[in-house]
């Protein structure tokens, strides 16, 4: 009997010890990870612990989950791991870390990615009020003019429309400009500089620019103007917000992207059917602001091909003078050395005959005269550039806000 007994509890040790299944269930569990059990899961799909595997890789992955507390990494694990039963619990937390949020982009992410979940209201909250803080602090108005762009109808419209004023009387006094001038005048023609600002300005002639030419000017002007068509874009995105048209959370989002760089192209919205025309009152007085931008901008890749140009033969210059006063160097050490030891091919040189390390040394001179006179020359092209942006920026800014945008015929929505 005891022999028998005996020999069974061998077999039964022997059985544990070389079956594979337990011992990848016994790493399984001692590792304790989502990884871990979802291999023993694909090692062993029919095994008697398969089923608990199954729910331990749900319940280590919560577990993991639960540790996150930015939107951003919510996002990245959305990305990198869409799985069904996981969505509504990243959902949650992305929100829950949503009021310590600190990323515009991270906040759009969250309504692209949950997109009708039931705190995307608080998350456009979030959203709006960060974007207006971000706004507020910027010195230039071009942020805040975007931010009411996207939000039209915000709660911080007043006030917005309070500090644009601001920025942009700020700004046309430092442009010292008069289509800056004009540009502060179109947009705030009540506010408490605007007489101020009108004594800045200069009388002119009336333009000869015929009024019916605009409207092909124009659409000549923005075929070739990158930064045109990105503002045409936003001001037609801008409006099918404010007339409740499309996605309003794209829309925002393709207007920020624009105004950070991006081109109609790359956004996922279409402004293929948008049309820039001219407010009323404008139309002679930008045909020749597109006319005077035209040279301006001709004049100011000119420049800056220049500059470039002249970079590169500044480099040359200074590897020039760096080689010639190496050379000059060796060459004075070389023949100092012959002089003191003897004649040899450099100490042995005819009386009157001029020692290499001398002509070196001319040469580097006429490196460094050719360094300094490109320096010269490299100075009064960055000079000329920023004469040409005192003009290119304030023209920018009266033109754009001489548009408004509309709708093609036939358009879409």
């Amino acid at each position: 009997m005891k022999k028998a007994c005996f020999a069974f509890l061998a077999l039964a040790l022997a059985g544990c010890v070389t079956s594979p299944e337990i011992t990848a269930w016994n790493m399984a569990n001692d590792v304790s990870t989502p990884a871990g059990y979802q291999n023993f899961v694909d090692r062993y799909p029919n095994s008697g612990h398969a089923d608990e595997a199954r729910k331990m890789v749900v319940k280590s992955k919560m577990e993991q989950l639960q540790k996150i507390d930015t939107v951003g990494e919510c996002i990245r694990v959305i990305k990198t791991n869409p799985d069904p039963n996981i969505s509504a619990t990243v959902a949650d937390l992305a929100l829950k870390a949503t009021p310590k949020e600190t990323s515009v982009v991270a906040l759009y992410d969250f309504l692209t990615y949950f997109k009708g979940h039931s705190g995307s209201s608080a998350v456009r909250s979030r959203l709006e009020d960060l974007e207006f803080k971000v706004a507020s602090e910027q010195p230039s108005p071009g942020a805040m003019e975007y931010f009411l762009l996207r939000y039209p109808q915000s709660r911080f419209a007043a006030e917005g429309q309070k500090l644009l004023a601001e920025k942009s009387y700020e700004q046309a006094k430092e442009w010292g400009n008069q289509f800056g001038f004009k540009a502060f005048l179109q947009n705030f023609p009540e506010s408490q500089h605007a007489a101020e600002v009108r004594g800045w300005l200069k009388p002119v002639k009336p333009s000869s620019s015929a009024a019916s030419d605009t409207g092909k000017t124009l659409a000549q002007f923005v075929d070739k103007s990158p930064w045109l068509k990105r503002h045409g874009c936003a001001l037609y995105l801008s409006e099918q917000i404010r007339n409740n048209q499309g996605n309003v959370d794209s829309l925002r989002h393709a207007i920020y992207t624009l105004e950070n760089g991006a081109t109609p192209e790359d956004i996922s919205e279409d402004c293929s059917s948008a049309s820039l025309s001219t407010k009323p009152g404008t139309s002679g007085n930008i045909t020749e602001a597109l006319q005077i931008m035209t040279r301006t901008e001709g004049l100011r890749k000119e420049l800056a091909n220049q500059w470039k140009t002249y970079g590169q033969r500044d480099e040359m210059a200074k590897t020039a003078s760096r080689a010639s006063a190496k050379v000059a160097d060796e060459l004075e050490s070389a023949e100092l050395s012959e002089e003191v030891l003897g004649s040899g091919p450099l100490g042995g040189l005819d009386v009157g005959r001029e020692k290499g390390s001398l002509s070196a040394r001319k040469a580097l001179e006429r490196f460094n005269a050719m360094e300094s006179a490109i320096a010269r020359d490299r100075e009064e092209i960055k000079h000329l550039l920023l004469e040409t942006d005192a003009m290119y920026k304030p023209l920018q800014r009266y033109i754009t806000n001489c548009l408004t945008a509309g709708q093609l015929p036939g358009g879409g929505p």
